[in-house]
């Protein structure tokens, strides 16, 4: 999402503040003109070819946060935090009267020098251009940013403002892991792009192994606190590893206490015939899609379990752009085919609930592998068993009666293996439909869930296995 050049690992500045030379020190800054007191911002490429640079009053705006990255010659880049700060802003005709632009690729017009002028910051162009306002250029009323000759007026001087962070939180995506698993640990931050300099620690590395990135291995069973600084600033988040195979529980119908981050998802809706949201808190008689998300949450489950990763999705509740852990929503998105919202509102397209295995498959990978499923009719407790011995991340089982039609759940042990007869087997299972916590619906026996209790769901039920595995090799 953010520009992770290799510049980065090389600043050993802090961010928001001057350096000890008195230059300006890496960091997300705004910049404002001394003429007029309008701040520098971008066009996104979709409103304006090349992203011209512009200035306008304070708004808010992400192109208004630009960040600072200072070189090892003391030339900086910016990169404007708009269009998730991709572009920076460069000059490719480094003449006066050039306009400043953006472009994905670093070029020799993107270096910048700043200096102190006593007024007023000068920024210049490698040929010793600066950086002004004039009223001869302008874009949608919109005054462009130019290069000129320097002549020490308040239209080429700017004054920079360090943007602080305003906003910290460390998030997982279950409550719980298992021993031998990796995921992560999130650092939602604001400026986002501050996320890059968290410094990452583990209480107890016997239990659990952070990297620098907050990604981390589950070794044994137990609790970890990790903790995430940024600056003098620092959080912690409690990590529980479990020693058990299957952990993870998912509602479809709790935002809130559904075992993942649902309640984040409030604002988001799907068109697909009918606008409606993802999910809303509880059972809502289809007014939510998840309503209908059993087959989505279950195959989430496994997914989850598994290891799998949605490679080229974003997720906006952890600022995570790619390698996207399996939950509902991560697990609707590739259903759907959508990439995801890159923040807590707006509109996505196509039914994400309505189950694809085929596409679901095709963009999720597991260890860098293809994915392939296996979909087998006619259920009976032997071969229920005898399939979850060989994938003890859980079996998709499709049921269907009279009363509710069909619903999806995971098994994931059978509590007698020893049992003479196979017929005598009992099974836990995981209910997307658990409308009372975890109680119905978290690792429980198939006759206590809300499936078998409130839905009349039985054995004789059962109509189909899925389970996943790796593409084997050609």
């Amino acid at each position: 999402m953010f520009f992770f050049a290799a510049c980065i690992l090389s600043m050993a500045l802090l961010l928001g503040a001057h350096a000890d030379d008195g230059e300006i020190a890496s960091g997300i800054y705004t910049i404002k003109n001394c003429a007029d007191g309008t701040y520098l911002n971008a066009f996104d490429f979709a409103y304006a070819d090349g992203g011209y640079a512009y200035t306008a009053k304070y708004s808010g705006e992400e192109g208004e946060n630009i960040l600072l990255i200072r070189q090892e010659d003391g030339s900086y880049l910016l990169y404007p935090q708009s269009e998730a700060g991709k572009y920076a802003f460069c000059v490719t005709d480094d003449v006066a009267g050039t306009r400043v632009s953006k472009a994905e690729e670093v070029i020799d017009g993107s270096y910048f020098r700043i200096r102190n002028d006593g007024d007023g910051y000068v920024l210049s162009t490698p040929a010793g251009n600066v950086l002004g306002t004039t009223e001869k250029q302008a874009l949608y009323r919109m005054r462009l940013v130019t290069t000129e000759l320097y002549s020490g007026e308040a239209t080429q001087l700017w004054e920079l403002e360090a943007v602080p962070l305003s906003a910290f939180e460390l998030k997982t995506v279950t409550d719980e892991v298992r021993v031998n698993s990796v995921s992560a640990v999130y650092a939602v931050v604001t400026p986002a792009y501050m996320r890059n300099f968290v410094t990452w620690s583990s209480s107890d590395e016997s239990i659990l192994m952070i990297d620098d990135d907050g990604s981390f291995c589950a070794l044994s069973a137990g609790t970890a606190t990790v903790t995430a600084t940024i600056n003098d600033r620092s959080e912690s988040i409690t990590v529980t590893v479990v020693d058990k195979e299957a952990p993870t529980w998912y509602s479809q119908h709790l935002a809130y206490d559904g075992g993942w981050h649902g309640g984040d998802l409030a604002d988001v809706y799907f068109y697909s015939g009918s606008y409606k949201r993802f999910i809303i808190n509880g059972f809502n008689r289809g007014l939510d899609w998840m309503d209908e998300g059993c087959a989505i949450t279950a195959v989430a489950t496994v997914l989850h379990n598994l290891g799998a990763r949605y490679e080229k999705g974003y997720d906006f509740r952890f600022e995570a752009d790619g390698d996207l852990e399996a939950d509902p929503y991560t697990v609707a998105l590739a259903n759907s085919g959508n990439r995801g919202l890159t923040e807590s509102k707006g509109t996505l397209y196509y039914n994400p609930i309505l189950m694809n295995l085929r596409v679901i498959t095709a963009n999720f990978t597991l260890y860098g592998q293809p994915l392939t499923y296996t979909q087998t009719y006619g259920v009976s407790k032997k071969a229920l068993k005898e399939t979850l011995d060989a994938h003890p991340e859980g079996v998709i089982v499709a049921m269907k009666n009279s009363y509710n039609g069909s619903h999806y759940i995971v098994v994931t042990e059978c509590v007698n293996p020893t049992a003479a007869n196979p017929n005598d087997y009992r099974f836990k299972i995981y209910d997307p439909s658990g409308l009372h916590g975890k109680s119905d619906g978290d690792d429980v026996l198939f006759e206590k869930s809300i499936s078998y209790v409130t839905m009349r769901y039985r054995y004789s039920n059962f109509v189909s296995m899925i389970y996943f595995d790796i593409v084997a090799e050609s």
